[in-house]
């Protein structure tokens, strides 16, 4: 018989190592992602209770715990002040990844406005007033008084105490101060040529610098003469000309006609 020749064995030991080797790799890229994973993922964030707060408050606490916020509507509310938060989405107590952006609902107040008192204001101050509870002053008509000074208010409508939708169309009566005493010229013995006066305006009391205008129409046409903003109490004095015997003169003070004379 011919001797049997044996197979050359592997060793196992080897082998095994090797195995261990790669699982331990495995295992470590494994761990290594995860790690990887969990520092760059985002944070989640549970969103807090906003309602109720001013859209300012809750904007600045939801930016503290890394979440945005986003004005989605406004809506009139007889019973939330103005820029409170009624509602967010998602709601308080949801949990959320850092950076998401919640959606608020915000109070634009009362659809109802109170009517304030401006008499006895500077037509400035009952602009700024009357703009400040949601009112638009629409319709302006000057009249001359013996006791008022120019420029302030001498009536209202609606009235005041009236409760009158947002955005209500207000009308103001103001006066021009005394009126002027007339002076009656015989037109055809007036001079030719150009014609001047001396305009003079005593500024009113008000919260602001206010526009004085003053336009002059004659033969030539319409041009403005002057036109400066002053401080409350200044007295202004400016000679004015124009050609023709029919020259007029209008003097606006805050876009309000207060004066209206022809040139002598």
């Amino acid at each position: 018989m011919w001797p049997t020749s044996r197979r050359p064995q592997r060793a196992v030991w080897p082998q095994f190592l090797e195995l261990i080797a790669i699982l331990a790799f495995l295992f470590v890229a494994y761990q290594v992602t995860i790690w990887a994973w969990a520092r760059t993922a985002p944070k989640e964030v549970t969103v807090p209770q906003i309602v109720g707060l001013q859209q300012k408050e809750a904007k600045r606490l939801l930016e503290s715990l890394g979440l945005s916020s986003e004005v989605v509507a406004e809506k009139a509310s007889e019973k939330d002040a103005e820029g409170a938060v009624m509602a967010a989405d998602p709601g308080p107590g949801r949990v959320v990844k850092a950076g998401r952006a919640v959606r608020l609902t915000v109070s634009s107040g009362s659809r109802w406005a109170k009517v304030p008192d401006v008499g006895d204001m500077s037509v400035d101050r009952a602009r700024a007033l009357l703009k400040q509870a949601k009112l638009v002053v629409k319709r302006e008509k000057a009249v001359y008084h013996p006791k008022v000074p120019v420029g302030y208010v001498l009536g209202q409508q609606p009235a005041p105490g009236a409760k009158v939708p947002r955005g209500t169309e207000m009308g103001l009566v103001i006066s021009k101060g005394p009126e002027p005493a007339v002076e009656e010229i015989d037109e055809g013995s007036a001079p030719a040529g150009p014609r001047s006066m001396t305009v003079t305006l005593a500024v009113p009391p008000g919260a602001s610098l206010q526009e004085v205008k003053i336009i002059v129409t004659d033969a030539k046409g319409e041009h403005v003469a002057y036109e400066e903003y002053h401080e409350p109490g200044d007295e202004i004095s400016q000679r004015v000309t124009g050609e023709g015997p029919n020259a007029l003169v209008r003097v606006y003070l805050s876009g309000l006609l207060v004066q209206e004379k022809k040139l002598r």
